[in-house]
């Protein structure tokens, strides 16, 4: 439906939303309590002056909203997760790591299997964790096999076929890491009945667990089957000692979902325990753009909550959130409740969040401070060899691009720091030169961007690098010096690897391993990327619209909406007919369609 169309009749209940663009692609996806309200913010806050740059350029782009109505605000919170997984949305760009974090596995079957996965691949199975790391996994998955001693091998273990004998021991059996129920040494309920003292275990209830097997062995002693009492006296003492490893919470906690920020320079990270009851059974991190923990906090937690929603199939309704700023608002729920470290027993399983979140902040931190100085390094280093008058931490790059003259663009990369700011990238097209001039389109492509520059007052480079060698280093000086300004200049031949530089006859020479030559061949292959990309975009473009403008009934003015609308061939051709009629008209459409498809 389209925007304007659709503001008018969402309705107050909770559920998901769509944003599309023009082409009907889906570039955001949100859930909301209250469809209407939710929806409608985003068109009000994007008239603020307030307002963030990606609200207002995600407005600007939506042209249709399509929603799905749901029973719970929790429903809707899972089908978010799923839609942002299914459409990848441009604008959804929250906690799209594609990380895959280990789980341990009981699967569904007639004697059920203990695994280690990263993918959820059986069906109705029960998954545990997510856990930071394999390691950690991997030992309490050996120490969970060495005492129950469940199978993990794929054969189709049934109870009848089991007693029919057509299966035999591998092993496993005889070196004592399995207790053969392929072959009746266990039972089928013994086995069942393991499987559960490891879900038990697993889902935190190990004073049940720890009781009930001293229980177990009270009575074989009583019964005097010293041999399993034995047996027993072994598991606990190794789940005890295992236990006094793990974390344990204040037991009144109950179950609750803990999260923590902690700030860096760049990156904020967010890390959770799941805590049931009492004890921390998992934990998860993630790390995003500190500017979108500032501009959007709410849409950050939003997003980890529907990932953890997911991942564990089932959130615990109390919510314990530490470093949460005070002004931010927190998600609409009816469900769950959100707490704050205020009490001794909610600090004290906070700070133990806080410390890896923190920890983990300051080694990012540590590691971009690292990099930092690396190209400062650097920089100095091509300040010395350039002799340039102060550190060259803004340069700028322009190429050229052309296929034997026509189509003729420029592009201009930004690199801040040694670093490049792709945001700052800008690309030209040149419909005015002459046919393959390209120390014309070298001079045009200057004065344009630096004369608006030096209009705006916006920053001028440090160091302007041009691919190419003295005549184009000649053309960008000529277009300075018609701008009235004055910066240093530089160009890079491709094959030698030779800088020229104004005012010297011959050019300069780095050693092919300098960082400092890497560094200016980074930059001169980006602005090279960049203008070979705009010019194949603008050549088949160009190639498309003839094409278009050859089959009956479709002219400049129609080849040119329908550019608009899909891009590329492929794209026209995937459409369907109905998609066509809304671009063309229906007779138009169906013409084309048979020429597509069947011409």
């Amino acid at each position: 439906m389209e925007a304007q169309q659709a503001l008018a009749y969402l309705p107050e209940l909770p559920g998901v939303y769509k944003f599309l663009n023009a082409r009907g692609q889906v570039i955001y996806v949100g859930k909301a309590r209250n469809l209407r309200r939710r929806v409608l913010s985003y068109f009000t806050r994007a008239e603020e002056p307030t307002c963030d740059h990606k609200t207002r350029l995600l407005v600007r782009h939506i042209a249709g909203i399509e929603w799905i109505i749901t029973d719970t605000e929790w429903d809707a919170l899972l089908l978010e997760n799923n839609l942002i997984k299914h459409y990848n949305p441009r604008f959804n760009v929250l906690l799209k790591d594609g990380k895959t974090y280990p789980y341990l596995c009981i699967t569904e079957e007639p004697y059920p299997r203990l695994l280690f996965v990263r993918q959820k691949v059986y069906t109705n199975a029960r998954y545990y964790g997510p856990f930071p790391g394999g390691g950690m996994l991997r030992q309490l998955l050996a120490l969970l096999r060495e005492l129950y001693k469940l199978r993990d091998c794929d054969l189709r273990l049934t109870e009848e076929a089991v007693k029919a004998g057509r299966f035999r021991a591998c092993v496993k059996y005889y070196i004592g890491n399995c207790a053969a129920p392929c072959i009746g040494k266990q039972s089928l309920a013994e086995y069942r009945a393991a499987v559960e003292e490891v879900q038990h275990l697993l889902e935190g209830r190990w004073d049940l667990v720890l009781s009930a097997l001293e229980q177990q062995r009270q009575i074989a002693v009583q019964q005097w089957e010293f041999e399993r009492a034995h047996e027993l006296r072994k598991r606990l003492e190794q789940l005890r000692a295992y236990q006094q490893r793990s974390i344990v919470a204040d037991a009144g906690l109950g179950d609750m979902e803990v999260i923590s920020f902690a700030a860096g320079v760049r990156t904020t990270i967010a890390h959770h325990l799941r805590v049931q009851g009492g004890r921390v059974v998992a934990s998860h991190t993630w790390r995003f753009l500190l500017s979108d923990w500032v501009e959007r906090p709410t849409e950050v937690l939003e997003r980890i909550l529907a990932h953890l929603a997911q991942e564990q199939q089932v959130l615990a309704l109390q919510v314990l959130l530490d470093g949460w700023p005070a002004a931010a608002p927190l998600p609409e729920s009816d469900e769950l409740s959100f707490l704050f470290p205020e009490r001794p027993e909610l600090e004290a399983i906070a700070a133990l969040a806080r410390k890896t979140a923190q920890n983990i902040a300051e080694e990012k931190d540590a590691f971009l401070a690292d990099k930092v100085s690396k190209k400062s390094v650097i920089l100095h280093e091509l300040q010395k060899v350039l002799s340039l008058p102060r550190l060259p931490y803004r340069i700028e790059c322009v190429d050229n691009s052309h296929f034997q003259g026509s189509h003729m663009v420029s592009a201009v990369v930004v690199f801040v720091g040694g670093k490049p700011r792709r945001s700052e990238y800008r690309r030209y097209v040149h419909t005015e030169l002459d046919t393959g001039d390209d120390f014309a389109a070298m001079q045009a492509v200057i004065r344009r961007r630096y004369a608006k520059r030096l209009q705006e007052g916006l920053p001028l480079p440090d160091l302007l690098l041009v691919d190419g060698g003295k005549p184009q280093l000649a053309a960008a000086l000529a277009a300075l010096q018609e701008l009235g300004t004055d910066f240093p200049v530089a160009a890079l031949a491709k094959k030698k690897e030779e800088i020229f530089l104004p005012g010297h006859s011959e050019p300069v020479y780095i050693d092919t391993r300098s960082a400092v030559l890497q560094l200016l061949q980074q930059i001169r292959d980006e602005a090279h990327k960049a203008a070979v990309s705009l010019h194949r975009q603008r050549r088949d473009t160009a190639v498309l619209h003839t094409t278009l403008t050859q089959f009956p009934g479709i002219g400049p003015k129609l080849a040119e909406r329908l550019l608009e609308a899909y891009g590329s061939l492929e794209a026209l051709r995937a459409a369907s007919l109905d998609e066509l009629a809304k671009v063309i008209g229906k007779a138009r459409a169906a013409r084309l369609y048979h020429h597509l498809h069947d011409g």
